[in-house]
């Protein structure tokens, strides 16, 4: 049970804030008003504006969606579909009856799997390392090393660490350009090399054997991160990434839950902008109302302001989430109902959980009809990752102790006006039908990032994330809270966010939620500890009762 519920960056320029007077009823809202001024007046941060110009080339735009690109997206996509699948349609009887004999075979040879225990395996606290980061060389993997070795230091007492991958020539390099910025020779000469590759089975034993915890960047994680997972789950060792790739998160839990409950492993996914902001965010307001105005949380609403890059990894895991959508395609889904139970609302002792969470997602623009005067006048829209973040939060949900509950999820993305909205919402919508046409995405990925691409160090630094939230419990009480990183939300502080995750599994077990092995998300098993961590090392974060009925 979290019991912590305020909190905010120790920074001496933080102390000498003198927060200045609001509209919320209760002193303890201050702290949320200081998170704010942090954001606002000492670190200056701005919201994105995209202004007139845009507005009216994006309205111009809608006529030509609708007329050419839409028609021509589903024209083509159809066309890709159908080559694809339309022999499947024809064997999908055979295929059916086929799938019936090997689905209960693999089922056999999973649970096998499952019940195998590995042998010999050296104790957590008698291992080298406290965390190996595997994928150091990509973009996210490179802001991990520079933040371990500017925060911790060289295996040192505080955190002993190692770099992994599948090219020594590419690790040294990576090295090498962290050690000339840092100005640190340490870094080449001392940090420690595993050589791995999730395609080499062979080589993943080296890898997890001798260490706490895996901190792992390798994505698209449904193509390359299902054999590191399962040798965590084997060996006992701790795993954190940031995958937002929820069915591939799922389909492990089915595959490996069994053998990290026998390990001890504790299986973390979601470790950074998706999701654990707004996972934390969920699971405070949800404390907060069970301990201070003995009442459940019913509705939750998560208003998401952020400036930010794309690299080229995330842009290749959407583009491999479409391309698997089309390939893997069966046509008996069409037919067959699946009455399996949903794997997040699986309980560790595989019953299903009494709390649940359910979608009130916007659709479209509208004005933000949030209570807090931060938001009076401003509009909110879709969010690209609200689907996700909804999930792993439903996740943490369905773990959660107390009376049944049912939650009502809704986030939105924050713009001073309606033009700002228009543009940010209706610019998504091209994104999207673009990626989805076969003709057109080739050409699309010119003019994007490749994997190992992303932001310029002046967008990591000036651009942000803050989660608001807002919870109204069962009998109408209402908490809020914020949750401010003062750095790109997608990689910079997910850099942080991974590591400290992978750290406070590897050293915090003494805290977590939850002392056996299995896959949880992040507030569901780290909640004070993590946010201790995120706190201690840059975010803001405050949550307060704004409405109490005794």
């Amino acid at each position: 049970m979290c019991i912590k519920s305020t909190l905010s960056s120790s920074t001496t320029a933080d102390k000498a804030i003198v927060p200045p007077q609001t509209t919320f009823k209760y002193e303890a809202s201050q702290d949320i008003a200081s998170v704010y001024h942090r954001m606002d007046v000492i670190d200056a941060k701005k919201p994105a504006k995209f202004g007139p110009v845009a507005f009216v080339a994006s309205v111009l735009s809608v006529p030509i969606w609708a007329t050419v690109l839409l028609p021509f997206t589903l024209l083509s996509s159809t066309i890709n579909f159908l080559y694809y699948n339309l022999g499947k349609l024809f064997t999908s009887n055979i295929t059916t009856v086929n799938d019936e004999s090997s689905n209960g075979k693999q089922e056999l040879s999973n649970t096998l799997n499952g019940e195998e225990i590995i042998v010999n395996i050296t104790p957590r606290d008698e291992r080298k390392y406290d965390l190996v980061l595997f994928g150091a060389t990509g973009f996210v993997g490179r802001l991990a090393v520079s933040y371990l070795a500017k925060e911790y230091g060289i295996n040192n007492d505080k955190v002993k660490w190692a770099v992994a991958g599948r090219s020594q020539a590419k690790i040294e390099a990576t090295l090498s350009a962290i050690a000339q910025e840092l100005g640190n020779d340490d870094i080449v000469n001392n940090v420690d090399v595993i050589i791995a590759d999730t395609s080499d089975r062979s080589t993943l034993k080296g890898l997890v054997e001798n260490t706490r915890s895996i901190a792992s960047t390798v994505g698209p994680f449904q193509k390359y991160g299902s054999p590191l997972v399962e040798f965590c789950a084997k060996y006992g060792t701790h795993y954190a990434d940031i995958t937002g790739e929820v069915p591939w998160n799922k389909e492990m839990m089915r595959l490996h839950e069994h053998s990290a409950q026998q390990s001890g492993a504790k299986i973390v996914s979601f470790c950074g902008h998706d999701s654990i902001p707004w996972d934390l965010t969920v699971r405070y307001l949800s404390n907060k109302l069970r301990e201070e105005c003995n009442d459940e949380l019913r509705q939750v609403e998560c208003l998401d302001e952020l400036v930010g890059g794309v690299s080229g990894g995330t842009l290749a895991t959407v583009f491999e989430s479409i391309d698997r959508t089309v390939k893997d395609f069966q046509w008996d889904s069409l037919w067959k109902k699946d009455d399996s139970l949903d794997m997040y609302q699986r309980l560790t002792c595989g019953s299903e959980s009494d709390n649940k969470i359910v979608p009130d997602l916007p659709s479209t623009i509208s004005k933000c009809r949030n209570p807090s005067q931060r938001f009076a006048g401003k509009w909110c829209g879709p969010f690209f990752m609200a689907s996700i973040n909804m999930e792993v939060s439903g996740r943490s949900v369905a773990l959660s102790q107390g009376t049944k509950q049912t939650v009502k999820y809704r986030e939105a993305l924050v713009a001073d006006n309606m033009m700002d909205a228009f543009v940010a919402w209706w610019g998504t919508i091209l994104f999207g039908t673009a990626a989805i046409n076969p003709v057109l995405l080739p050409i699309l990925k010119q003019f994007l990032p490749s994997p190992g691409e992303g932001p310029t160090q002046s967008v990591l630094n000036d651009g942000f994330l803050c989660v608001s939230g807002y919870g109204i419990g069962e009998n109408g009480n209402e908490v809020e809270s914020a949750f401010y990183f003062p750095h790109d939300g997608g990689y910079k502080s997910t850099a942080r966010m991974l590591v400290e995750s992978s750290i406070c599994l590897a050293l915090d077990e003494d805290r977590h939620e939850n002392t056996a092995g299995g896959f949880y998300s992040p507030a569901s098993i780290m909640c004070d500890a993590l946010l201790d961590r995120l706190v201690s090392s840059g975010s803001s974060f405050a949550c307060s009762v704004c409405k109490y009925f005794k």
